[in-house]
């Protein structure tokens, strides 16, 4: 039975012999006069207060007297360092080859301001046996910075930190979710990506996999994606591999950009994830398929080729990747100067099936040999289309034909038209949104940027049909 005497900081046990135990820093006087403690009076002592500097100096006392045992230092040392973390030094000094219990060498890690010795130096010297928590404890560190870096602003989390990070996490068998986390988002500001794939965690390139489906932005997309791809490209859903078409395209990074592309089609083609009838999803991957052969790789044989044999073996939703074959033939049409290519795409189109991009490929397509053409096209589906703004896109039907053919009189250097058109468009309702009005006026200023090194329009030219081929090759 325990009783307590508030005041006088006693605990009364009752039982075979009745004795009193101070807690007050008796307890360190008893161990500074070298005299015994039990290791449980001495935890609920260190537990029950924050140190003083009065105490944490009869500490630095207590680790030097050699008759105080490993596991008194130990204890003292996991509740002292938090105060004062010189006491390493003192434990260092006066016993070199002291064993660290995992709590003191946890509060070691955790404490260590890394001015004069890094997180990694200990763990080196100290922590042959470190469970997992202090292993996580350096990694953390390494990742987010020691505490003397944090505090000057100064983090610098280096390539040779990442892979030490990693090494270590190949020492903790179970799931750690927070430090992938962690690793991944340094990686990819590293531009290391290709690092995670010495993770040797079974789970981890799952967790990857679980990840990327709430990753938005392209880059970090495409540099997960890849790691999967490396290690087990089976995991990749085809959503995923079509967004990697798609996302692939624009990328010139040397990691995701066009060796990767290449590898990713070579799977498809290799497995037929274009053409598995079980699986609905397959058509995500034909409609990237056709642009990234007809439009990134310039292969606009490769890409009928691949319409024809969809004809053929998969009709499920044709009439989208017929679009979708319009669009490279467009594209190619204005690219090459080519009005045959352009005949291939208007002959592709279905009436029954007519989308709004698709016109406004068209509208710009022509304008490489006649903008009456693109006003004429306009002009015969301007009232039919809707004025409404979609609420994903922020862009009303009305408003991207209006775009389409103003980009297609100033890539004609008709400015003057291009700003009437504009005006008329507001005044007649096709623009009734502000927020589209003010992004479809941005052309203009793409126009006046093609002239910012020359007053040339023969050099002005060339820099707006970069922006027209942008649009046209635009999901």
């Amino acid at each position: 039975m325990l009783h307590s005497f508030r005041g006088c900081g006693l605990r009364w046990s009752t039982s075979t012999q009745t004795k009193f135990v101070r807690y007050n820093s008796s307890i360190l006087g008893s161990l500074v006069k070298g005299e015994a403690v039990s290791a449980k009076d001495l935890r609920s002592f260190l537990a029950s207060k924050t140190l003083g500097d009065d105490e944490v100096e009869k500490i630095h006392e207590i680790v030097k007297n050699e008759k105080t045992s490993v596991g008194t230092i130990n204890q003292l040392l996991q509740h002292g360092l938090q105060k004062d973390f010189s006491l390493y030094y003192t434990v260092n000094k006066a016993s070199p080859s002291h064993v660290w219990d995992n709590e003191a060498l946890h509060s070691l890690i955790k404490h260590n301001p890394g001015r004069a010795i890094s997180l990694w130096a200990l763990l080196e010297k100290l922590g042959v046996s470190a469970d997992s928590k202090c292993i996580l404890e350096v990694v953390n560190k390494l990742l987010e910075g020691e505490i003397s870096e944090l505090k000057e602003g100064a983090v610098e989390v280096t390539p040779e930190r990442l892979d030490r990070a990693i090494k270590l996490l190949n020492l903790v068998r179970e799931p750690v979710e927070q430090q992938w986390e962690l690793l991944v988002q340094r990686a990819i500001e590293l531009k290391k990506m290709e690092q995670l794939s010495t993770i040797e965690a079974d789970a981890f390139v799952h967790w990857l996999n679980q990840k990327l489906l709430s990753v938005t932005d392209q880059r970090e997309f495409l540099h997960i994606s890849k790691v999967i791809f490396d290690n087990n490209p089976e995991l990749l859903s085809k959503d995923s591999i079509a967004q990697i078409l798609s996302y692939a395209q624009n990328e010139s990074d040397p990691v995701t950009g066009t060796d990767y592309l290449q590898a990713v089609i070579d799977l498809v083609e290799l497995k037929h994830l274009d053409t598995d009838k079980k699986d609905p999803e397959s058509l995500l991957i034909r409609l990237k398929l056709v642009t990234t052969y007809g439009i990134h790789q310039d292969d606009f044989n490769k890409a009928l080729e691949k319409f024809h044999a969809y004809q053929t073996h998969e009709k499920f939703g044709i009439e989208l990747v017929q679009a979708k074959l319009v669009q490279v033939f467009g594209y190619q049409a204005f690219k090459r100067g080519d009005k045959t290519l352009l005949r291939i795409a208007e002959t592709l189109v279905d009436p029954d099936e007519l989308q709004v991009k698709t016109l406004a490929q068209l509208i710009l397509a022509r304008s490489k040999f006649n903008c009456e053409d693109s006003l004429n096209l306009y002009n015969d589906y301007i009232n039919q289309v809707s004025k409404d703004i979609n609420e994903t896109t922020g862009r009303s039907p009305t408003g991207v034909l209006t775009e389409a053919l103003m980009t297609a009189n100033l890539y004609n250097n008709d400015r003057e038209f291009a700003h009437l058109l504009y005006d008329k468009a507001i005044a007649s309702g096709f623009l009734k949104d502000e927020a589209e009005a003010a992004l479809i006026k941005k052309v203009f200023k793409v126009y006046g940027d093609s002239f910012e090194e020359s007053d040339s329009w023969e050099e002005a030219q060339p820099r707006l049909a970069n922006f027209v081929l942008d649009l046209i090759r635009r999901d």
